[in-house]
């Protein structure tokens, strides 16, 4: 009975997620909605260790370690997107008090369901390699950034291959940081220091005055070769540090042994 139980809710917890995180027909304040469905939703599945599973069980070191990473996530980002833009003819506008409101819950929804939970449920409960899982779900994170954009958002478009790739090594370094760390906070860090200028602000082209759409932002800013470099450089870092973190615990709990 609980498992079919479990089973409602987590089915719950998916579509809360779905229906609530993104901005449709201009609700922004969806997202927060969502958030708190999905919290409740986990709750009732894990119960005491709900925070371990949605990855929020954060020290209060870890609290202000994540507050300072994503102001210089925040800060870089800007950097980079203007000067990427100058190079397209773009520029970028500073947006409203809701599209930023917006970013910080859907971001939120998508590094617990996209990243820790099934992080927590495959190496935790299913006792998969933590490297094949990272890698795994960077591959399912980038295809449903295609497939949303191809067949499910409002602003539909085509994701290029080099931004797919991009993606691809974003969503690595997003899932090693939450295995290494045990929680979400350097991850949401980082993917909102990103996603608040390149979607909460509005890129612009200077000749027509018409905001840049999404699917044309990802493969502009995303897809550049600044970012892809970029990438390629944190996947590896981030590869390095987990495989090292994770051989560490190994050697420790075999002399504990």
């Amino acid at each position: 009975m609980k498992n079919a139980t479990n089973i409602i809710w987590a089915n719950l917890l998916l579509c809360s997620y779905l229906a609530f995180s993104y901005y449709y027909f201009n609700g922004w304040w969806y997202s927060s909605i969502g958030t708190i469905l999905i919290i409740l939703f986990s709750f009732l599945i894990w119960r005491k260790d709900f925070l371990k599973v949605v990855g929020l069980k954060l020290s209060l070191k870890e609290f202000f370690i994540t507050v300072s990473l994503t102001i210089v996530s925040i800060l870089g980002s800007l950097f980079l997107i203007k000067h990427i833009g100058s190079k397209h003819n773009i520029i970028i506008q500073f947006s409203s008090f809701r599209s930023y409101y917006h970013d910080i819950f859907y971001i939120l929804n998508e590094e617990i369901v996209l990243g820790s939970i099934p992080i927590y449920l495959l190496i935790s409960r299913l006792k998969i390699r933590s490297l094949y899982v990272s890698i795994g779900l960077a591959l399912i994170f980038t295809m449903v950034h295609f497939v949303f954009y191809k067949w499910i958002f409002l602003e539909k478009g085509i994701i290029e291959v080099q931004t797919l790739f991009t993606l691809f090594l974003v969503g690595i370094v997003r899932n090693n940081l939450i295995i290494v760390y045990k929680n979400i906070g350097y991850s949401w860090a980082l993917h909102f220091g990103w996603m608040v200028i390149l979607f909460g602000c509005l890129p612009e082209w200077v000749e027509s005055g018409k905001v840049v759409t999404e699917p044309d932002r990802f493969n502009l800013f995303l897809g550049s070769y600044e970012m892809l470099i970029i990438s390629i450089f944190l996947a590896g870092i981030s590869i390095f540090h987990m495989t090292k973190k994770l051989d560490s615990n190994r050697l420790k709990a075999n002399h504990g042994s």
